[in-house]
């Protein structure tokens, strides 16, 4: 059987009609629309934790991603340094003397260069133990290690400034 679309609009009509009749003994209806919004600070940290511990974790949170916590709220703000670069971020700290600020990176060159020697190490041991040639590598391997070549004549050239 097929319906005319007069036909069809006037079946979902009646069908409309009845289910608003259904529901016209509905004596309530409620809505969240119009409700004030409420500050509620603690509303999510549990029953236990009074207002001091409450402060405390949100400033060891805060500091963690270097906000700055005091009890003026008008300075509790973070120093953005969008467009600066690594080398202006590090040329226009006041933390340190200019020596200083030489010493420290060298020894943290100094640091991650014997991290990286450890893992050089222990990759050549594992491949000379496992027989791995050079062609059961992956493509990327023997690239990665080109590109890591050169990196550290890079590097060694610029130590060699540093001098």
């Amino acid at each position: 059987m097929r319906l005319k679309e007069s036909e069809f609009r006037q079946l979902v009509r009646n069908i409309i009609q009845e289910i608003l009749e259904d529901d016209s003994d509905i004596n309530e209806i409620n809505t969240t629309a119009n409700i004030d919004g409420y500050q509620t600070p603690f509303a999510f940290s549990g029953n236990d934790d009074d207002e001091e511990s409450h402060k405390k974790k949100i400033k060891s949170r805060a500091e963690v991603f270097d906000f700055k916590s005091t009890e003026n709220k008008k300075e509790n703000t973070v120093s953005i340094s969008e467009g600066k670069s690594l080398f202006h971020l590090y040329r226009d700290s006041s933390d340190y003397t200019s020596e200083q600020k030489l010493g420290i990176t060298v020894r943290e060159i100094n640091k991650l260069l014997s991290e990286i020697d450890k893992l050089a190490t222990i990759s050549s041991r594992f491949k000379l133990e496992k027989n791995v040639n050079n062609q059961k590598m992956w493509k990327t391997t023997n690239r990665y290690l080109m590109k890591l070549d050169e990196k550290i004549k890079r590097i060694s050239t610029k130590i060699k400034e540093l001098r």
